[in-house]
């Protein structure tokens, strides 16, 4: 009925088929589910903080005053700066600003001040052979005076989305948050 090479071949595919079925049957027994398990969260990119201190200042109509542009890096090594501040023109003049300390060697990239909408653009990097940098210090300081012609008692620095943080190996700004601060404006006390 069958010729000899034909049952060899069907004998064999049996075993074959045989062999499979126990191997994928102890496979399946031997291989347990892993455990579900807690994954670390990565750290996000985003950890400098920019501040504009002290918060509150209180100025007197004679007198100038000064604000701080701080900046906190955390864990990220910062390459540049650009603050965008708005502050109102009718009640503060004199407006001007100046590096900090934060930077040995800056590269000045931008220092406009639009006097007539009070906007401050000011932007610092690193010197292109210097490592990047991490902790906290001063970027800047702005220098003001009070308007003599202002009735107003209290006014406003504000950052702007603007504002941005560059950073080694990272794209978009690492800036994590910005704060601006109030005046207190008090009449002179002549």
């Amino acid at each position: 009925m069958f010729s000899r090479k034909t049952l060899a071949l069907i004998s064999s595919l049996i075993i074959v088929l045989v062999a499979l079925f126990v191997l994928s049957y102890s496979t399946d027994q031997r291989t347990p589910s892993p455990a579900p398990t807690s994954q670390p969260q990565p750290t996000p990119v985003a950890q400098t903080v920019i501040q504009l201190s002290p918060n509150p200042v209180s100025l007197t109509s004679s007198s100038s005053g000064t604000v701080d542009i701080t900046m906190d890096t955390s864990t990220n090594e910062v390459t540049a700066v650009q603050v965008e501040i708005l502050y109102d023109p009718k009640v503060l003049t004199n407006v001007s600003i100046r590096p900090g300390t934060f930077f040995t060697s800056p590269v000045p990239l931008l220092n406009t001040i639009d006097r007539e909408e009070g906007r401050i653009s000011y932007a610092l990097a690193i010197a292109p052979a210097q490592a990047p940098l991490k902790g906290s210090g001063t970027v800047a300081t702005i220098v003001f005076s009070k308007n003599a012609a202002s009735t107003a008692t209290q006014t406003e620095l504000k950052l702007l989305p603007r504002t941005l943080v560059a950073a080694k190996g990272v794209g978009p700004s690492v800036l994590k948050s910005a704060t601006g601060t109030t005046i207190t404006l008090s009449p002179s006390s002549n």
